[in-house]
């Protein structure tokens, strides 16, 4: 079982998030990302290469994954039009 842990500016944009949405994430972080994240993450490419991205709906989480410590530390929550966007 994976540590899910969200970065001091990923915790700052999903607290900005309507409360339902925060209800979804948190369900799917828990029932998915946490128990087999290798089924869920899709490696990024390009610029974000490194990183993976969780789907939840209309919304991305992208991640970074730690096998050794079995920890994934998510450093962005946004809808999918702006995610991607630095």
């Amino acid at each position: 079982m994976y540590t899910v842990i969200f970065d001091k500016n990923a915790e700052k944009m999903f607290r900005k998030m309507d409360r339902h949405i925060q209800q979804v994430i948190t369900k799917a972080v828990r029932s998915k990302l946490s128990i087999n994240p290798d089924l869920h993450l899709i490696p990024l490419v390009g610029d974000l290469s490194g990183l993976y991205k969780f789907r939840v709906g209309d919304y991305r989480l992208l991640c970074l994954k730690e096998d050794d410590v079995l920890i994934i530390t998510v450093v962005k929550v946004k809808h999918r039009k702006t995610v991607y966007e630095e």
